[in-house]
């Protein structure tokens, strides 16, 4: 198989050497000095692991190909092109687009995006990293994990716990307020520039750094499916008026993130979500660990109305929207109850919506304290070759 380049973009013509009437359109990612740094090493390598194992259900991205541009060694084993399924748009450039969307396109999104979620969670894996900039097809696999039930946390039961919880390892003493703003543990701010997820579509559990489950992917469509209702004409003024739910400026204090001195422009991601769904209730408090007196210490706020927010959306999305934005985990829908919702009932095919027949297991040496690089290129390695061998059979 080659590819050729059809632009300056990072769409290539995939053709077999003949027929040529079978060509198709391939996007290209080129990954260069792939193994000089551990963590993108690591995540170069979960990606890889984690799609070949999820080919073939049709809301996910497929990795057709993995290429080697020069030599076929170990030894020499450095640069690599990821080849993809072409997606022609994403959603991201749609929004940002002078398009409207009706209700019935709004559902189909939401509708496909769920589907493909039940299908990971189902493989024990966590996305971690959903966002607008994705396809109508779950993508960018390189932050997901594989989660098993021996990760669940014992304070942290939620009907996600299927799937599991992976529990955080800095330990944090956050301020008591806004004013002391000293990072309490040395690596606190290295550890989160880093940290998981779009800011603007982090979940609050990921943001106070606690053990978290599949439950962060549906907060981040969540997000995504707010924008989606912005789209709706009637919803904002003009297509340019249209902005996320969640701006935030920083996770300040709990990230490394840096802003402006002035103390307005500085708002934290959790005041910015404070705005708009009320402070946590103080059942919900308790269930968090460690954090709590610092959310107790921020300005109460009663929270936006979401149907003002969005004059034009149908009652029944702004009723899921609300479910899939709840701040405690585990009172957050599941992707299988979200598909169950009434908003998705006109578009829904249940023949699509499948589980994964067993669960993907995470390669052990993922697992240890102390990852060696060297490991993980044999094993990026032999998924080069399964490829290469996949296309000779």
């Amino acid at each position: 198989m080659r590819y050729v380049a059809t632009d300056e973009s990072r769409s290539f013509t995939s053709t077999n050497a003949y027929p040529h009437r079978n060509s198709t359109y391939v996007a290209v990612k080129k990954i260069s000095k792939a193994f000089d740094q551990e963590v993108d090493a690591i995540r170069l390598f979960r990606e890889m692991h984690i799609l070949r194992r999820l080919r073939g259900h049709e809301c996910v991205i497929q990795l057709i190909d993995v290429v080697q541009p020069r030599s076929s060694d170990l030894k020499h084993f450095n640069d690599l092109y990821l080849v993809f399924e072409y997606v022609d748009t994403d959603l991201y450039k749609l929004i940002m687009s002078p398009q409207y969307l009706t209700t019935e396109h709004i559902q189909t999104f939401l509708y496909q995006m769920l589907v493909g979620l039940k299908y990971i969670h189902s493989s024990s894996v966590i996305h971690r990293d959903l966002k607008p900039a994705l396809h109508s097809k779950i993508c960018d696999f390189g932050l997901a994990r594989i989660v098993h039930n021996d990760k669940i946390s014992p304070s942290s039961t939620t009907r996600h716990d299927n799937l599991g919880v992976v529990k955080t390892d800095v330990p944090v003493r956050l301020p008591q307020d806004r004013q002391q703003a000293t990072f309490t543990h040395p690596g606190l701010s290295r550890q989160l520039t880093k940290h998981v997820v779009t800011r603007w579509y982090r979940a609050p559990e990921l943001i106070l750094i606690q053990p978290y489950g599949s439950a962060v992917d549906i907060w981040s469509l969540g997000c995504i499916f707010a924008e989606l209702l912005s789209m709706q004409d009637g919803s904002v003024p003009t297509y340019q008026d249209r902005v996320p739910l969640f701006p935030g400026g920083s996770c300040y204090p709990l990230s490394g993130d840096t802003g402006s001195t002035n103390s307005d422009e500085r708002l934290d991601q959790l005041s910015v979500i404070f705005s708009v769904i009320g402070m946590p209730s103080e059942e919900d408090l308790l269930s968090i660990n460690k954090a709590n007196e610092y959310i107790r210490s921020l300005e109460k706020k009663p929270g936006r109305n979401l149907e003002s927010l969005y004059p034009a959306a149908d009652p029944a999305a702004i009723q899921l929207l609300k479910k899939m934005l709840m701040f405690n985990p585990a009172k957050r829908c599941t992707a299988e109850e979200a598909l169950d919702h009434d908003f998705l009932k006109p578009v829904r095919r249940k023949d699509m919506e499948k589980c994964a027949s067993q669960p993907l297991e995470s390669p052990g040496f993922l697992e240890k304290s102390k990852v060696d690089l060297s490991i993980v290129k044999e094993e990026a390695y032999k998924e080069v070759l399964w490829y290469k061998n996949s296309h000779h059979n």
